[in-house]
């Protein structure tokens, strides 16, 4: 329950935060068969987001194990639908809870489920696809080549989620998805395994390379603002006429105040981490809906039930339409 309560605000509060996010690709992701969508990870917990905003059927998300050490972290976690993944070289324990993780993702996708992996292992704020990891290999092989015949329909989709910057708001999004991998393209024998394993690393690095845009570290400022801007070219927005931009700077100006005080306290408790835009935008998905309707009820209690109203409408449609429409 708590998962598709989630899902409604993540939806209703991407508009708000986004300046625009364009889907390329959607209909590669299948619905009538098991799915696991293997994407980069350049936004943290909140490339999940952006996926599961758009993705029709509920999605499960392998996340690092070691933000489930505390229970009550974990309790939550698990209700929106996270799956903690380990590593066997942090320590042999992990080695039984790799082989619970997996069955648990294979549980969810054989019955048509979805499940993202990060096939790159970690997350940097850049520009770049990283060296794959094995993981997403490994349970691809497992399941193409295993026992469960449900799971030799699997569709592995490369996933890639392009940024217009990391910090914030008001930034434009790319979600692209390419062409499905079949076990018929892997041309190595799949009793051949490391050899196997390369080859799809190979074919899924490729096809992952292709969703992404990607700026070598040495690119110089404006060069990078260049191949951005003409990146995010055929992904623009309308700066609107002239009494959206107006109605847009007042929203912006109602809700400057709100968005520093949270900037600035999520700045703080992110330092030195790569979670500011996925923290910013799960606190303000959460807590904004009760500011306006504490607001609601106090000029509602004083100037009246439309007076109220007025405010529980107004100020979403201001943030909108400041979020939207810029000079």
């Amino acid at each position: 329950m708590f998962f598709y309560f989630s899902r409604f605000l993540v939806r209703l509060g991407l508009p708000l935060y986004l300046k625009k996010l364009c889907v390329v690709n959607a209909s590669a992701v299948p619905t009538d068969a098991p799915v696991l969508l293997a994407s980069n990870h350049s936004g943290s917990f909140f490339d999940a987001v952006v996926i599961g905003s758009v993705v029709r059927q509920p999605i499960h998300t392998l996340t690092r194990g070691d933000v489930f050490r505390n229970p009550k972290a974990a309790f939550w976690l698990r209700a929106i639908k996270l799956i903690p993944v380990f590593r066997g070289s942090e320590g042999r324990e992990n080695l039984k809870k790799i082989d619970r993780t997996l069955d648990e993702c294979f549980s969810v996708m054989k019955n048509n489920g979805a499940v993202i992996i990060f096939s790159e292992g970690i997350c940097v704020n850049e520009w770049n696809l990283r060296p794959l990891g094995k993981g997403t290999a490994r349970m691809a092989h497992q399941a193409w080549y295993g026992e469960e015949a449900r799971l030799h329909e699997l569709a592995i989709v490369p996933t890639g989620v392009t940024y217009e910057h990391f910090r914030g708001a008001n930034k434009r999004v790319i979600l692209r998805f390419g062409k499905t991998i079949r076990p018929s393209e892997i041309e190595t024998d799949s009793s051949d395994y490391e050899k196997w394993l390369r080859e799809f690393n190979a074919l899924l690095t490729e096809r992952m390379s292709g969703t992404i845009l990607e700026i070598p570290q040495e690119t110089s400022t404006s060069e990078k603002a260049r191949q951005l801007e003409s990146h995010f070219s055929d992904c623009s927005h309308s700066p609107g006429n002239a009494v959206f931009q107006l109605l847009g700077k007042i929203g912006r100006a109602i809700h400057r105040p709100l968005y520093k005080m949270y900037a600035q306290f999520v700045a703080t408790k992110t330092r030195r981490t790569v979670f500011y835009d996925s923290v910013l935008f799960g606190l303000l998905m959460y807590t904004y809906p009760i500011v306006v309707g504490l607001l609601t009820l106090v000029v509602g209690s004083v100037g009246g039930w439309l007076t109220g109203i007025s405010v529980f409408v107004g100020l979403p449609l201001l943030a909108l339409l400041g979020n939207r429409y810029r000079a």
